[in-house]
């Protein structure tokens, strides 16, 4: 018996439900609808000004501002330069010399070769300014930054292209052509 009085229940509730959405409904048809004018007689004129102010606070170090922008510059020149610098060396014209900057073994004629000189050049110049920059951050020489490039570069050589290596006393040095990946 329960069951059935809890159908009769939903039956009566919805018999409710029923009437007033008619209701509703019919209440809302009544309604006439209207206008709304969101319309201006003239344009909207926006009057906008401002201000801006740029202060710096401390005391600014433009030497070491200038130097830290010439050593990024150095550095996204180095990169850039990459694959032209790897170029050379494969086409056996420059070298890694004992100082941790190029030489120009052969230097071709005309055009090229002046393409050649100037790309080792700027090479040069901007290690020159990366060694200059490690040695201070280090507290070391200039001239020991330049042992550890040379060194590096040694190491980084592929077999065929030039390096300069100490000769067997080693007060002088000698330029060969690298024989093995693991040669110095």
């Amino acid at each position: 018996m329960e069951p059935h009085r809890d159908i009769t229940a939903r039956i009566a509730g919805r018999a409710l439900i029923i009437p007033g959405l008619l209701a509703t409904s019919m209440l809302v048809s009544c309604l006439k609808p209207f206008d709304v004018n969101v319309t201006t007689p003239e344009p909207i004129k926006v009057d906008l000004s401002m201000d801006v102010h740029v202060y710096q606070h401390g005391q600014a170090d433009t030497k070491k501002d200038a130097a830290q922008a010439t050593f990024r510059a150095a550095m996204d020149s180095r990169r850039n330069r990459m694959s032209e610098i790897q170029d050379l060396k494969n086409s056996r014209l420059v070298g890694e010399n004992h100082l941790g900057t190029l030489t120009i073994k052969t230097r071709p004629a005309g055009e090229y070769g002046d393409y050649v000189e100037t790309t080792a050049t700027a090479e040069n110049q901007d290690r020159e300014i990366l060694m200059a920059r490690e040695a201070e951050e280090k507290g070391v020489t200039v001239d020991k930054i330049r042992e550890e490039q040379w060194r590096h570069w040694l190491r980084k050589s592929f077999p065929g292209e030039w390096i300069e290596v100490a000769n067997d006393s080693g007060a002088d040095y000698r330029w060969e052509q690298k024989k093995a990946a693991g040669d110095e």
